[in-house]
């Protein structure tokens, strides 16, 4: 396991040799000489002055980043992936993305590698498979004040690591230890911290709104002294994204009833536009009857007539367009009369919600055994309103479950048994919800079969009223035997 570990070796009829204390990090295989020395047990070499522990048993090129350093440097959105950034090799071709706060969407930020593609990184947690389903994207991110280190290996790795071309990025949460130790965070942005920007300033707007807040707490240490420890850590982030509008084009009162006179600014001559220059508009019928609407079934006229005036008659026109237009959920036209497009805005509103924690246990059941375990569990919430009911509001959901198990044992002092086991689950559900007073509103009307099931919406206009689910959940096995003999190790 990660830690400060201190190295004494005996053997009878040698004097006992004491290394200095030293860092053991993440992936890392530390092998350190000593030689010993005719003379009694009783007598100790302490090793004074040594050099750091170099990692002579491995090829590997990686990038440590410790938990000072974690904590320390500031993060925009608290995603430690962002400082994978600093390691040679990797870069990317949208720094922006690190800092959107949602770091298990398609618009997360992940490093590319040695040329290779964001795709083909593999992320570990606890060396259990932290990744998902969509893209190969990060499954679960840590709040950076509960990871004790992670390793960016970009070149090099072991055979004991796979799925990937690009990196391995493996974090490790912390442990308890013999002393209680914990903190707690607030970050938050807001707008009133802010100075406007020169593009709403320049037209004469306010600030845009921003409310953004992550705060949280870890804590840690003994149930019992050298033998177990617990940690946990909670993370909740809020944040309001600043609201968005867009312009949609609606039908005018007139055109609702069929009068689109307004096509030709330039007046009628005998029924017919007298301009066919730019801007102005003829309507033809192309049905052979005035008298009843107008569908891919009915009669195709010989020769298209053109709608007298531009109007079209009310028989003509659908029932269920004009049960729609008659709906009070239809958005009205804004704007002058002659303004054919782009007359009505609608006003979406998103937010981003997590909620996150873990929970880990360290059990020094003997000497030789060292046993470990941990839970982590996250929600997140994106919901999305628009000021036009018949958008619907968007929802996405994704619970987020990971946990690991393992087991060190020291069979002797050549052979060393490791086994973990775990278990990634990650799903998305997204979909569109309706405002309670939308109700069954294909059916209300007329759309044939609008509401299948008794949903709710515009399922036959292409919305969406049901969840689709992607769900990641794999499960790992690992057992790694690890034995010397001489100089030769065999894994």
């Amino acid at each position: 396991p990660v830690g400060n570990y201190e190295l004494k070796v005996e053997k009878p009829g040698f004097t006992s040799v004491a290394y200095p204390a030293f860092v053991l990090t993440l992936n890392q295989v530390a092998r350190i000489d000593v030689a010993l020395k005719v003379g009694q047990v009783t007598q100790t070499v302490e090793v004074t002055g040594a050099a750091p522990v170099l990692k002579t048993e491995a090829t590997q090129v990686d990038t440590i980043i410790n938990s000072t350093t974690n904590d320390n440097l500031p993060l925009a959105s608290r995603n430690y992936v962002q400082l994978t950034l600093f390691a040679p090799g990797a870069v990317s071709t949208d720094p922006a993305s690190f800092t959107s706060g949602n770091n298990t969407d398609f618009y997360s930020g992940r490093p590319l590698i040695n040329g290779n593609r964001e795709q083909a990184n593999n992320f570990l947690l606890d060396g259990m498979d932290n990744n998902q389903v969509s893209d190969n994207l990060l499954g679960y991110t840590p709040a950076p004040d509960a990871i004790q280190e992670f390793n960016l290996i970009t070149s090099n790795a072991s055979a004991e690591f796979g799925n990937f071309e690009g990196g391995i990025i493996s974090a490790t949460i912390k442990s308890g230890t013999n002393s209680f130790h914990g903190d707690a965070w607030e970050f938050f942005r807001n707008d009133v911290l802010n100075a406007k920007s020169w593009s709403n300033n320049f037209k004469g707007l306010p600030k845009d709104k921003l409310r953004w807040n992550m705060f949280g707490a870890t804590f840690g240490g003994p149930v019992f002294k050298n033998k177990l420890f617990f940690f946990v850590d909670y993370q909740r982030q809020r944040f309001d994204i600043p609201s968005s509008f867009g312009t949609k084009s609606v039908f005018t009162t007139a055109e609702r009833t069929g009068d689109f006179s307004a096509l030709c600014p330039a007046g009628f001559t005998g029924g017919v536009c007298s301009s066919t220059g730019k801007g102005n508009e003829q309507l033809y019928n192309p049905c052979a009857s005035f008298t009843a609407p107008c569908t891919p079934s009915s009669p195709q006229a010989t020769t298209r007539q053109p709608f007298p005036n531009n109007q079209i008659p009310l028989a003509m026109i659908s029932p269920v367009a004009q049960a729609l237009f008659a709906s009070s959920l239809y958005p009205t036209a804004i704007g002058p009369s002659t303004q054919l497009q782009q007359n009505s805005v609608n006003i979406t509103a998103k937010a981003f919600n997590v909620d996150q924690g873990d929970i880990k246990v360290d059990y020094k059941a003997t000497d030789k055994d060292t046993i470990s375990g941990r839970f982590t569990r996250a929600y997140q919430n994106n919901p999305s309103t628009n000021s036009q009911v018949l958008f619907g509001n968007g929802y996405a959901t994704t619970p987020i479950y990971n946990t690991v198990g393992d087991w060190t044992r020291l069979i002797s002092s050549s052979l060393v048994n490791d086994a973990r086991m775990g278990w990634s689950h990650v799903t998305f559900g997204s979909g569109t919800s309706w405002a309670s007073g939308v109700g069954q509103f294909g059916n209300t009307i007329g759309i044939g079969n609008g509401n299948p099931a008794g949903l709710d919406g515009l399922l036959a206009l292409n919305f969406k009223n049901s969840a689709l689910d992607r769900t990641w959940g794999p499960r790992r096995a690992l057992r790694t035997l690890t034995t010397t003999s001489g100089n030769s190790k065999t894994r």
